[in-house]
């Protein structure tokens, strides 16, 4: 570890961070919850499926016991530890529960087992995690329609699929109730959809979010208002629309929820780049959206997980777009190695403002822990070899630790430090 890698991590260790992507699971749920080494899983839940064709909770049901639990495991990662979403895993251990070792074994796996049980079940020990141990400023959590947050916490994102999906009559009943407002045409969907956001906005949400792109195309038009009225008066009727007609549908409310969140100020978010198991990448391809975002110049747009593997082309979105912040959520336990390529080259393209460096995408207070500690690593192996050979000044180096980790976050989002 060069001298200069190590002071540019100590200086990240001690920036109070903006989480600008989280699913974490509130407080009051996790204290509802026991917890130990086969259901504290994050991602490598993925990479289990596809090794087994299962859900983990489904291969381990014959189980009679921990220790059998552990050899299923143990088998699964005999085929893929390697990958970073089980290192992910690895590192939350490390941290937090006790081991020692680089890897899970026959001679350890009890140990950190019986260290999730107990320490898990302390009261105290989400905010341990979360305040002491993570030292956030914030999580950016994404909020489903009428739910409510824990501002302690959390700042408020607002989930906007269903927004897509109003041609279906249980949603929108959902939305007529929930407002106590009628929703019997186009323009009143509209009211309807910017009277939610506005109600979530004066409680202190700072954003809309899509994540269209795990079921349909990113690439949208603006289509007409008349022709999205026309179908949408089709669909009151009962008639079912088409697959086409639903998509037209569609963008003619992502171009509104795009003008919308300019208007009032909030940040859109968008899901690009990676899928879950069997999702269709070439749907989230980032460079679907130009459209959207050269109609929309007054609205800033925020573009999740780096793109990946598309980091090179939403790189040059930011290099060109003015309205476009470039979030690393999720990246870091996606691939450490690609999150070094893609900020390395994002700092050569993109004004450092609008790079945002760190984003949990986790469930588990334990799980944004560790993304932290490894965003941490490769953002200071990023900016020590920027300065030893492309030129970059440690003075910048310094600046940017703080830029990406919370200083682009604050000013986007208009947050105000906690005390």
């Amino acid at each position: 570890m060069s001298d200069l890698r190590q002071r540019l991590l100590s200086q990240l260790r001690a920036i109070r961070a903006v989480d600008c992507h989280s699913h974490t699971m509130l407080s009051s749920t996790y204290a509802q919850c026991s917890h130990d080494l086969f259901d504290l899983m994050c991602y490598f839940e993925r990479d289990f499926q596809g090794a087994r064709g299962m859900p983990s909770a489904e291969a381990y049901r014959s189980a009679a016991s921990d220790a059998e639990k552990w050899t299923v495991l143990r088998g699964v990662l005999d085929e893929c530890r390697n990958v970073s979403y089980w290192r992910h895993n690895i590192v939350t251990y490390q941290e937090l529960f006790g081991l020692q070792d680089p890897e899970l074994t026959n001679a350890n796996w009890a140990a950190v087992n019986d260290a999730i049980r107990l320490r898990t079940a302390r009261p105290d020990w989400y905010r341990h995690v979360t305040e002491d141990r993570c030292n956030l400023e914030t999580q950016v959590r994404n909020i489903p329609w009428f739910e409510d947050w824990e501002p302690r916490y959390f700042t408020a994102v607002l989930r906007m699929e269903p927004a897509l999906e109003l041609h279906d009559a249980g949603t929108r009943e959902r939305l007529q109730e929930h407002l106590d407002r009628e929703l019997s045409s186009l323009a009143q969907v509209k009211e309807g959809l910017t009277a939610l956001i506005d109600r979530y906005r004066a409680r202190g949400s700072v954003g809309i979010k899509l994540a269209h792109a795990y079921q349909r195309t990113l690439a949208s038009e603006d289509v007409p208002d008349a022709v999205a009225e026309a179908l949408f008066a089709d669909a009151l009727t009962g008639r079912e629309l088409s697959t086409l007609e639903i998509r037209r549908l569609q963008d003619n409310i992502i171009f509104f929820l795009a003008r919308s969140a300019g208007e009032l100020g909030q940040v859109f978010e968008i899901h690009t780049g990676t899928q879950a198991n069997w999702g269709h990448i070439p749907d989230s391809d980032p460079l679907h959206l130009i459209p959207l975002l050269r109609a929309n110049p007054r609205t800033r747009f925020g573009l999740y997980h780096g793109g990946y593997p598309y980091s090179r082309e939403i790189g040059m979105l930011g290099k060109h777009f003015p309205n476009v912040w470039l979030n690393m959520a999720w990246m870091y336990v996606v691939t450490m190695e690609g999150s070094r390529r893609s900020l390395s080259e994002w700092l050569d393209l993109v004004p450092a403002n609008r790079i945002l460096g760190f984003g949990s995408d986790v469930t588990f207070p334990e799980m944004v822990l560790s993304h932290l500690v490894m965003a941490r690593s490769c953002i200071a192996d990023v900016l020590a070899k920027k300065v030893e050979r492309d030129f970059l000044s440690e003075e910048c180096a310094f600046d940017l630790c703080h830029k990406l980790m919370r200083d682009n976050a604050m000013a986007l989002y208009g947050l105000t430090p906690r005390e």
